[in-house]
């Protein structure tokens, strides 16, 4: 039977270029689970892999959405199986890829989306999100949400009323088929630097003239994609309350708090395999080693 492959780990560690390599050597195609790279537009900002990157190898899940619109941790999971058994059925290795662990959690684990009565089990397993998943979580509802992004009480609750307490606790899995989890990992501060690197290449890239684009989409401002890490910190600068450089080194520093919580997701997951990144074709041909010494 098949496995599907899934590729996770922190921002800038090369997710997407070892997903690719991987994909030719083991003639795989690639789901995104990445909560950005979904939006149409949202290019530069969600480092979104470009069409001459892809080297020919399809890509799902990327571009799906308009900036506007809602995507929710149940629509991945759903979409997600789709494409999985699409990919299988052409004789094909699924491969997925992405630093969205909320987006894996719930394709691999326990969770449904139906209606129950609130459980124990849904308090202790949304207490063992960070902060920031569980912000995400709670917006990927839709709508407004007039609660604080950093207090957690508030915004378990906000969670435990969207899913009437039905969030765990189906003893299944979400996926039908074996698959085999990779967490990509680097040197911390090699990561970092490749953020700040990346930030920087972004703005030669059109990064703030791609914002202002999105910002003349009507009702953007309280779309999901704006909550996102990579836009919002700019806004005060293409509003003239502050200097570029200062939201640079805000959106620098965000992202690396973010990659510092995506590491430490990891331990989210029982049967992770952790690879050290050791260069994009290097990497891949570990993970293809792993997958055949099976």
């Amino acid at each position: 039977m098949k496995k599907v492959i899934i590729i996770y780990g922190p921002t800038a560690v090369g997710k997407s270029g070892i997903a690719i390599e991987l994909a030719k050597l083991i003639d795989g195609e690639i789901i995104s689970a990445d909560s950005m790279q979904i939006y149409k537009h949202l290019d530069i900002g969600s480092a979104k892999v470009t069409p001459c990157e892809m080297q020919g190898i399809p890509h799902y899940l990327i571009d799906i959405k308009e900036p506007n619109e809602d995507y929710s941790v149940a629509e991945f999971v759903s979409d997600a199986n789709y494409y999985i058994d699409k990919i299988i059925s052409n004789n094909k290795t699924p491969i997925i890829v992405g630093g969205t662990g909320l987006y894996i959690k719930g394709l691999i684990s326990n969770y449904s989306f139906g209606n129950s009565a609130k459980n124990v089990e849904l308090r202790q397993s949304l207490d063992n999100l960070t902060t920031e998943e569980l912000y995400n979580t709670a917006c990927s509802f839709g709508g407004n949400i007039n609660v604080d992004k950093n207090n957690r009480r508030r915004l378990i609750r906000y969670i435990e009323k969207q899913t009437n307490g039905n969030f765990v606790n189906n003893n299944s899995v979400n996926i039908k088929y074996p698959y085999l989890l990779f967490g990509i990992c680097d040197d911390r501060q090699l990561i970092y630097d490749r953020i700040n690197s990346r930030v920087n290449k972004m703005v030669d890239d059109g990064l703030i003239d791609e914002l202002n684009q999105l910002l003349s989409i009507k009702g953007i401002e309280n779309s999901l994609c704006m909550k996102a890490i990579g836009y919002k910190e700019l806004i005060p600068y293409v509003n003239g309350e502050a200097t570029l450089n200062d939201c640079l080194n805000i959106l620098k520093q965000k992202t690396r708090n973010y990659a510092k919580r995506q590491i430490t997701y990891m331990n989210q997951f029982d049967n992770i395999i952790k690879i050290n990144f050791c260069g994009t074709i290097e990497t891949s041909k570990k993970i293809y080693e792993y997958i055949y010494s099976k």
